[in-house]
C-alpha cells in the first residue's frame, strides 16, 4: 500500500469507452456535492418552520395533487358524497333560502321562507331521488285576510301531500297575520309527501 499525496484537480474515468473528466473539489464537497453530514439542501423541498424531516407523514402530509389537504374552510360547488358517513361536532348551518315565486326548488336548500297575501298554489320542484329522504320546513308568513293555500295533490307532475290522520288528514286552517311553520318528507322521489305543521306564531 502507497501512503503519500496525490495533488491532482481533475480526475479523469472511462464511461463505457468514453474519458469523463471530474472535478476533485465537486468530488470533496467544496462544489455542487453535498457533505454527507447534515447537508445544506438548495432545491424546491422545503420544511415548514418548527418541523424536521422525521414529521413528514405525521404533522406534514405528502402533496397528493389529486386531493386537496387544507385546515381552511372549503367550499364545495358541487354534491359531495361521503360513502363512509358524516360525523358533525359543532354547529350545522343552512341557509335560509327565501322564495320568490311559489315553487319550492327543494335542490336549493332545506330551509324555505316565503310570505304570501293572498290565496295561493304552492308546488315542489326537484326532489331527490327515490330511495333517498328528502325533508325540507317552509317558513309561511300570511300577510293577507282571508289566505288560503293549495297544496300539491298529484296533479300536473306533482306528488300529493299526506297529512297527519290525527289533524283528520286535511291540510291545517291557517291564521292570517300568522307565521307558520310546515315540514315535509319524501322518500320516494316526490310521489308522495308527509306534512305536518306547527302554526300560529306571532312572530
Amino acid at each position: 500500500m502507497a501512503y503519500g499525496k496525490l495533488k491532482v484537480d481533475t480526475i479523469t474515468y472511462d464511461n463505457g469507452g468514453s474519458d469523463v473528466d471530474v472535478s476533485v473539489s465537486a468530488l470533496a464537497g467544496a462544489g455542487s456535492a453535498a457533505p454527507l453530514a447534515s447537508p445544506t439542501f438548495t432545491g424546491t423541498v422545503t420544511i415548514p418552520s418548527g418541523a424536521s424531516i422525521a414529521d413528514i407523514g405525521t404533522t406534514i402530509q405528502p402533496y397528493d395533487a389529486d386531493t386537496a389537504k387544507r385546515d381552511t374552510t372549503n367550499t364545495y360547488t358541487a354534491l359531495q358524497t361521503m360513502n363512509a358517513g358524516i360525523a358533525v361536532d359543532g354547529p350545522y348551518k343552512q341557509t335560509a333560502e327565501t322564495v320568490g315565486a311559489l315553487d319550492i326548488n327543494l335542490s336549493t336548500g332545506n330551509y324555505f321562507k316565503k310570505s304570501i297575501s293572498t290565496s295561493s298554489t304552492v308546488t315542489f320542484s326537484n326532489p331527490p331521488a327515490s330511495g333517498t329522504v328528502g325533508s325540507f320546513t317552509l317558513e309561511l308568513v300570511l300577510t293577507g285576510t282571508g289566505t288560503a293555500i293549495t297544496w300539491p295533490a298529484g296533479t300536473g307532475g306533482q306528488g300529493t301531500v299526506y297529512w297527519n290522520a290525527d289533524a283528520g288528514q286535511t291540510a291545517p286552517t291557517l291564521t292570517d297575520a300568522r307565521t307558520h311553520l310546515f315540514m315535509f318528507v319524501t322518500t320516494d322521489g316526490g310521489t308522495k309527501y308527509r306534512g305536518a305543521v306547527l302554526s300560529n306564531y306571532t312572530a
